[in-house]
């Protein structure tokens, strides 16, 4: 069930500040279109998840019936398994007087933040009352429970919280948040800083802003070309990947202004002017409070989440674990997979591997919480971008709050878990400028090609279609620079083709290395097929699809006017990036020119960036139509700066509501938190070599084999093999020929047959597989067809129950031995000891 956001500020804001008034109620799961009855006797129970610090009650849908007598009692317990109680609370029947939620009160439970609990009620006295309950489908984080035996419902509850409790945990949060971001400097902003520093002649003229998003690009463009180059040599250096770079930076930097004053204008040194503060500038404290809402959105919606949404988190959980696990790049993915190659881009992984080294954070948090990292500094790298563009600083922040807070993209990515093309695209504006600037003619043009080979070939190690519209960046660059009077074409080519030469050199050991999987081939295939050939399914997946998915229909209005408007102003710079992105545009779409090539670029990579270019040029469009391009150094009031001011905050503020509603865990959630509980179990009771069949689904095109729930992340949360591989499995080499046909087969076979078909269970005999495993999602994420049905296998003398938690079942598959000699008593025709 969604949640709406207002909750969330209200709680903060009440919390805070009147913690002295009455508990805050939170809802959790409010339908109540199923009643069950509670009687003398009998028990009604719910696990569920607590969110903040301070549990101190719960309210319960509750019908009462005329004759009831006696007294409602709630235990508050750890867990179905565990019969201590934590605190109880008693309401007498008396007062249950018309169907409503009513509140149970009991001490508030200090260390309840992010803590999985279990309620059970019962009745002392004479009549039943009937609880109210929805589907089991209606709340991810338990079930109810009748005489303690899980049901298919939930109950219908809110959580109420102690507001003096839920306030200092709220502090002790943005304190945690705080601490993630330092080290998010430490890794992202202090390399680049100070490469930068070193080796851009005009680093010192920049305002901070500029130099944060800068720096955040050129860090993250480091990394990976450090884990390979490393590799190259035969040294996987694990931890001082995370280490060596910043601690380096660090160094550079203080010796680099060894000699700080603050009063000191020499070239080089830290002054309030060179970090940009040195008027009262709008601008500056606008773009702060804009910063601060773009993180704490990104933060706050992934406060109680311990691992990363769909299918692609997935894999790359996996990649950032095999990182760890190897110091460095690797081969073989075992212990999780039979897999032998590794091919895919790997920028992303690197940075999840070293936040992991210094956070300490699990592989799957450390994940999730980079993620959403990258979700902030992929705007933040816009900044840049857009004063180079519009000459003026308002444009920057103006493109920063509509890309950050107004946009649904890149917010979004949160759900998918698309995390490596977010990547790409927090370097790709940095590539993009020093590029631009590589093609100025200045005096350190050395220096600049040097950082414009690092920046793409990060860029190629972080996403391989994102390097495309990299690419594609330096053709209007070049044609726009024809007429040029600051430089001359033959200069321009150069300087880029020597920072392009620098970037394939150091990219070229990792594309010699991809021919060991299966991606050329992919991509050979796709770039040979006719634009007549296209398969349905290709038509489709590459179709453009709604818009207003992608960015608000205001957004999409305003472009034309805008674009209109820079090209009337005849701004060269803001054409280049429209130009841009209308070679982008064309990439995706080769089939309009009846070329081949459909699929390579897909429109939805295309218009999921959509916001980069759009924001930029929408925010340096409205800053002209401002007038903030001749703003200067001031001292005096304008009540015009003020009015804009006023108004993006009250923008920022309604966007950041907005934001927190982007997160849909009931349509994107595989793992939760009965499925954490599940793993933990199966961690416990079953042998290292178990293998599980698990829930999924053909998708692709029927090419490739996804999960649905939260059997899927066995390998990495028990250590458990399962039937499916992550779908890199697609374009890498298995452990035998015909690897992904040889995995495919068997779900198309349950599919078509089911899973008691003699030859089903022969094969999942013969592929080792003792255990079936359905997650508390069953199996129907993103997915509405056939699934594994527990009611099924419990009417099976194939299968044995021997768990059921929540909505979680896992099943043994009977004696594997006895399964084998029935089979071959089947083919031998005895058609009377055949299943």
């Amino acid at each position: 069930m969604k949640k709406s956001p207002y909750y969330a500020l209200i709680l903060i804001f009440i919390s805070l500040g009147m913690a002295s008034c009455s508990a805050v109620a939170r809802p959790e799961q409010l339908a109540h279109e199923t009643l069950i009855s509670l009687s003398n006797g009998n028990s009604i129970g719910q696990t569920f998840f607590a969110r903040f610090r301070g549990l101190s009650g719960i309210e319960i849908f509750i019908d009462p019936e005329e004759s009831t007598e006696g007294e409602l009692t709630l235990s508050l317990l750890n867990g179905t398994q565990d019969d201590t109680v934590l605190a109880e609370a008693k309401l007498p029947a008396a007062k249950i007087t018309h169907p409503d939620f009513y509140r149970l009160e009991f001490p508030a439970q200090i260390d309840s933040t992010n803590h999985d609990y279990y309620v059970r009620m019962s009745l002392s006295g004479k009549g039943p009352v009937e609880i109210g309950a929805g589907s089991g489908e209606a709340y991810l984080d338990g079930a109810l429970y009748q005489n303690d035996v899980p049901q298919d419902n939930q109950l219908a509850f809110r959580l109420v919280y102690d507001p003096y409790q839920a306030s200092i945990g709220l502090l002790l949060m943005i304190f945690s948040w705080l601490g993630i971001l330092a080290i998010a400097g430490f890794l992202y902003i202090l390399p680049g800083w100070a490469a930068l520093g070193y080796l851009e002649s005009d680093w010192d003229k920049r305002s901070w802003g500029e130099k944060l998003g800068l720096s955040a690009g050129m860090s993250l463009a480091i990394y990976p070309i450090l884990f390979l180059w490393t590799h190259l040599i035969g040294l996987n250096l694990g931890p001082v990947y995370a280490w060596f770079p910043p601690i380096l930076g660090l160094g550079l930097i203080a010796w680099r202004n060894r000699r700080w004053r603050p009063s000191s204008r020499s070239a080089g040194k830290i002054t309030i002017k060179s970090l940009g503060l040195h008027a009262v500038n709008p601008a500056n404290g606008l773009y702060l409070f804009i910063l601060a809402l773009i993180f704490a959105t990104r933060f706050w919606v992934i406060r109680n989440l311990s691992i990363p949404l769909w299918g692609d988190s997935y894999q790359h959980t996996m990649i950032a674990q095999l990182l760890v696990d190897h110091n460095g790049l690797f081969n073989s993915w075992e212990p999780y997979a039979d897999l032998q190659t590794f091919t895919y881009h790997f920028g992303f992984h690197t940075f999840v591997a070293v936040f992991h080294w210094v956070s300490n954070f699990s592989m799957p948090s450390a994940t999730l919480w980079t993620g959403q990292i990258l979700n902030g500094l992929a705007i933040l790298v816009l900044y840049p971008l857009a004063v180079k563009v519009a000459k003026n600083p308002w444009a920057g922040v103006l493109a920063v709050l509509l890309a950050g807070i107004l946009s649904p993209m890149p917010m979004y990515y949160v759900n998918w878990g698309r995390y490596t093309q977010l990547a790409g695209q927090a370097i790709l504006p940095v590539a993009a400028v020093i590029l631009w600037e590589i093609s100025e003619e200045r005096q350190d043009r050395w220096a600049l090609i040097a950082l414009g080979s690092i920046s793409m070939a990060g860029l190629a190690l972080t996403h391989y279609r994102v390097l495309v519209f990299g690419i594609l960046f330096i053709v209007p660059l070049m044609l726009l620079n024809l007429r040029s009077k600051r430089g001359n074409f033959v200069s321009t080519f150069s300087g880029l083709a020597w920072a392009g030469i620098g970037a394939g050199m150091l990219f070229l050991p990792w594309f010699i290395h991809v021919f060991r999987g299966k991606l050329f081939q992919i991509f050979l295939g796709q770039v040979t097929t006719p634009a007549g050939q296209l398969s349905a399914f290709a038509q489709q997946y590459n179709a453009i699809g709604d818009l207003f998915t992608f960015l608000p229909p205001m957004m999409w209005l305003l472009l034309p006017l805008a674009i209109g408007f820079g090209f009337w102003r005849q701004e060269k710079d803001f054409a280049i990036v429209a130009l841009w992105w209308f070679l982008v545009l064309l990439s995706a779409n080769p089939q309009w020119f009846n070329l081949p090539g459909a699929g390579s670029i897909t429109n939805s990579a295309v218009f999921m960036a959509a916001y980069l270019p759009v924001s930029i040029l929408l925010g340096a469009a409205i800053s002209w139509l401002l007038g903030a391009v001749d703003i200067k150094e001031t001292k005096e009031f304008s009540w015009g700066l003020a009015g804009i001011s006023i108004m993006a905050v009250g923008l920022g503020l309604w966007g950041a509501s907005l934001r927190i509603k982007d997160l849909n865990l009931a349509d994107h959630a595989l793992v939760t938190r009965p499925d954490l509980r599940a793993a933990e179990w199966i961690r416990e009771n079953t042998s290292n070599d178990a293998r599980f069949l698990v829930n999924s689904f053909f998708a692709y095109g029927d090419s490739s084999v996804v999960g649905s729930d939260g059997g899927w992340w066995l390998p990495l949360l028990s250590l458990r093999q399962t039937t499916l591989p992550p779908l890199t499995y697609s374009s890498e080499r298995g452990a035998r020929p015909n690897y992904q046909e040889w995995i495919n087969s068997l779900p198309a076979e349950i599919l078509d047959q089911g899973v008691e078909d003699p030859d089903v269970l022969m094969k999942l005999s013969k592929r080792g597989v003792t255990y079936i495993y359905i997650g508390q999602q069953q199996g129907l994420v993103n997915y509405s067809g056939p699934t594994l049905d527990p009611k099924t296998l419990m009417s099976s003398n194939h299968f044995r129950e021997i768990y059921n938690q929540d909505r979680v079942w896992i099943f043994e598959i009977r004696n594997q031995n006895q399964v084998l000699q029935k089979l071959l008593i089947c083919s031998q025709g005895i058609v009377d000891h055949c299943f």
